[in-house]
């Protein structure tokens, strides 16, 4: 009797493909996780670098500003023009509206008229750009030097020569407000530098 019963027969291996519709969604979410995350990766990088170059630039003004102090009849205007454009390309590339700074402080009378507004810091005109540094730096700027002074050193050739103090001030508040900012590269990111 025991010779006359079969093989005992396994059923087929159950092959990989098509995998059930759990295994489909588990690969649409990690091909969606993989693409967010190199999206955000990329522009994590973008604004590392753009903070590393624009600091850089800033870096290096004040080192020609530091050579040229002594020497040069117009080394003051020169680096306060070059920080502020500096500033509006930053602002401009970043993306960074006026209206951050306004709601930074709300201390300021000027930046809250602009509450607002939509204006970037390109097309801001020095003095304004200059009370929004100051509303930044919590009236750090205007302390050490009045702000209708830098005006008057872009604008007036025979203004008094700033001293290393104030210059520095200057500085350090242009380099704290590149620091703190998120920057966001925008479409405009490689073409300014």
């Amino acid at each position: 009797m025991l010779e006359q019963l079969r093989d005992i027969h396994l059923p087929q291996a159950v092959h990989w493909w098509p995998p059930a519709p759990g295994w489909w969604l588990v690969g649409v979410l990690l091909l969606a996780l993989t693409i967010w995350l190199s999206r955000y990766l990329q522009a994590r990088y973008r604004r590392q670098y753009f903070r590393g170059e624009t600091q850089a630039l800033l870096k290096q003004l004040w080192l020609d500003y530091q050579q040229q102090a002594g020497n040069a009849h117009n080394a003051d205007r020169d680096f306060i023009e070059n920080t502020l454009a500096l500033l509006r390309r930053a602002g401009k590339t970043a993306q960074v509206s006026a209206d951050t700074h306004a709601t930074d402080s709300h201390a300021t009378d000027a930046s809250s008229t602009n509450d607002n507004s939509e204006d970037h810091l390109q097309a801001m005109p020095s003095p304004a750009l200059l009370k929004a540094l100051d509303a930044h730096s919590a009236g750090t700027l205007s302390a050490a030097l009045p702000l209708q002074d830098i005006s008057e050193r872009l604008y007036r050739a025979e203004s008094t020569a700033l001293t290393t103090a104030q210059a520095q001030c200057f500085y350090d508040v242009a380099k704290n407000w590149l620091k703190s900012n998120d920057f966001k590269a925008g479409k405009n990111a490689g073409s300014d530098s």
